[in-house]
């Protein structure tokens, strides 16, 4: 007797699904679900929670729903075995979803062996981490505004757009926009996991100042990864005043709720929420 295959390696084995099963399968979907591919196909990887705190009331029924769409291949999923216990599946699109969701915004039809090849790529990128963080940091922020009336990301640019949208001269790893209280700040994201020389965080500096001399005022936040690295980068900040002459740069750190009252401004010693950081004062023109 042959023992039943799961679902999902009947998917991945056979040659792939077809643009009728795409059309079979988007009628099944919700509107949460076509807000999922969305997210999906901008972030690339998110993990079950912090789908949850986007999309979803609790934990149990985001589960639920991501075997179910992964089960239909409208979903991928990946993790790294770690002993003891694993890690949390990281979610992306499956052939069906990634289908779907070109249709839906009007581009090429992938294959599903060029999804499944962009699933492994991206599941053994050494920069998945850094992906996943950035993501964390955005993800933590929408919980927020969902429980805290008032309270709103309204905008959240992967790297790829932010950076397009900086012309080349900086290449943030995300762009946001908070609302709390009437108030809306804008902010360019800088994850660091702590791989980097604190001199090399420092230079990316140099492509904001000259964002801000183009006319874009935008404050810089720095999320580094625990209190001793951030005080030693304010430290060097402090040697190099020149460096942040006319920007707004601000630090958390990854333990820290990033709407409190936890961010760090240069050149200052008090924290401030989010909401409450300074714009950077306009850029003065050249004189002709």
């Amino acid at each position: 007797m042959t023992a039943r295959r799961p679902r999902q390696a009947v998917i991945a084995s056979r040659q792939g699904p077809s643009i009728s099963d795409a059309i079979a399968a988007q009628r099944q979907l919700t509107p949460r679900d076509l807000r999922l591919l969305g997210l999906l196909a901008a972030h690339r990887a998110l993990t079950a929670r912090q789908i949850t705190r986007v999309l979803f009331g609790d934990d149990n029924t985001t589960r639920k729903r991501l075997v179910l769409l992964t089960g239909r291949g409208v979903l991928a999923r990946f993790r790294t075995c770690i002993h003891p216990g694993s890690q949390q599946y990281r979610y992306t699109l499956g052939p069906l979803g990634a289908m779907i969701h070109a249709a839906t915004t009007d581009k090429p039809i992938p294959t599903p062996r060029t999804v499944h090849e962009k699933t492994l790529k991206l599941s053994r990128n050494p920069q998945l981490d850094h992906l996943l963080g950035i993501n964390e940091f955005f993800t933590t922020l929408y919980r927020y505004g969902r429980n805290n009336p008032g309270c709103e990301l309204t905008e959240w640019w992967n790297e790829r757009d932010a950076t397009q949208e900086c012309g080349g001269y900086a290449h943030p790893d995300g762009y946001g926009a908070w609302t709390e209280n009437g108030r809306t700040i804008r902010f360019f994201l800088e994850y660091d996991t702590g791989t980097e020389d604190l001199s090399r965080l420092i230079d990316k500096l140099t492509g904001y100042r000259e964002l801000r001399d183009g006319g874009i005022t935008i404050p810089v936040l720095f999320v580094l990864p625990g209190p001793k690295r951030q005080t030693n980068f304010h430290r060097l900040l402090d040697q190099q005043p020149a460096t942040i002459s006319g920007l707004t740069v601000a630090t958390t750190t990854l333990a820290e709720d990033p709407a409190a009252p936890v961010w760090w401004l240069a050149g200052h010693t008090t924290r401030h929420r989010l909401a409450a950081l300074p714009a950077p004062p306009p850029a003065t023109p050249a004189a002709a």
